[in-house]
């Protein structure tokens, strides 16, 4: 969608847009109406028709509650209305989503608010419970047979490492069967570990690993024929991979959300000046670096769209 109208009770939907821009920069696409504490029905169908009237191109507007005011008056006024699509509901996740992959479906962008909705001490007690089960098993004493024949699917950067777009589409529809995150800090960090193993999808092998780790494991065929996705926080790790003799001719860069000094590549990504200099590191050394947020989107050169 090419504007985003978020509407609610109060300050909800201004303070939903700040928190987003605090995550993923300024956009310019997203708006907030509110239904104001000593407003009314009236006062508030005015504000979003004013606001609708000035935008051009398909519109996806995100109410705060079903049957609530704001999706009243919207459904009342667009319900029928070409380009505009209308979800009841608002989280901060499917507002992020809603941003940064514009080509989400309205029924990919609902799954998501669903799946975002959980218990989060039962989920992290059963993952603890997994890690540590898997901790247990047998290492296999002799990988060479496998050895230098690594069956990598995907390999992304993804400063949010397991979310919606990794768990829910890259990682299904490349049929993986492990996903591999290579992150110093998160290897060291049960409880990040934990929260990984609770977004992953419950169907798919999980390591997290120090990347020289992983770079070795991969390396000496430690998982056979599996399926892997390969996923990296920032480019520096992936550097260390490769320098660390990892096996990767091809990187995808997923998501990098704002920081202050970088600038915008494309809409999910935003790199630093010191990440530019690696990133030409890394394609010096013959790898091809591609920017692709979800499977659906060409594929671009992402070399040639940060030296443009």
């Amino acid at each position: 969608m090419e504007n985003i109208v978020l509407i609610s009770h109060g300050g909800m939907a201004e303070g939903v847009k700040v928190s987003l821009e605090m995550i993923v920069g300024h956009q310019e696409q997203v708006h907030a109406v509110s239904l104001k504490p000593d407003g009314d029905n009236l006062q508030f169908e005015q504000e979003l028709n004013e606001k609708m009237k000035a935008l051009n191109g398909s519109t996806l507007i995100i109410a705060d509650l079903l049957s609530g005011t704001p999706c009243n008056v919207a459904v009342k006024n667009y319900l029928n209305v070409e380009g505009v699509e209308i979800i009841a509901g608002m989280t901060l996740s499917i507002v992020i989503e809603a941003v940064v992959n514009q080509q989400a479906s309205i029924k990919e962008l609902v799954c998501l608010a669903k799946e975002n909705i959980v218990d989060v001490k039962a989920g992290m007690n059963k993952a603890e419970q997994e890690i540590s089960e898997a901790s247990q098993e047998k290492e296999l004493s002799n990988f060479s047979e496998y050895a230098g024949k690594e069956n990598i699917v995907n390999t992304r950067i993804d400063e949010r490492l397991i979310h919606g777009q990794v768990a829910g589409i890259w990682s299904t529809s490349l049929s993986t069967q492990r996903i591999i995150v290579a992150n110093d800090e998160a290897a060291a960090d049960p409880l990040q570990k934990s929260s990984l193993r609770m977004a992953a999808p419950s169907s798919m092998r999980l390591s997290v690993l120090p990347v020289k780790d992983a770079a070795e494991n991969i390396r000496a065929g430690k998982y056979g024929k599996q399926r892997l996705f390969l996923l990296f926080k920032n480019p520096k790790d992936v550097l260390r991979f490769i320098e660390a003799d990892g096996p990767i001719k091809t990187v995808n860069v997923g998501n990098m959300s704002y920081k202050e000094g970088a600038r915008e590549v494309t809409k999910s990504i935003q790199v630093l000046p010191e990440e530019e200099t690696i990133f030409e590191t890394i394609a010096s050394k013959g790898i091809n670096v591609t920017a692709q947020l979800v499977p659906n989107d060409p594929s671009i050169d992402f070399m040639k769209k940060l030296r443009g």
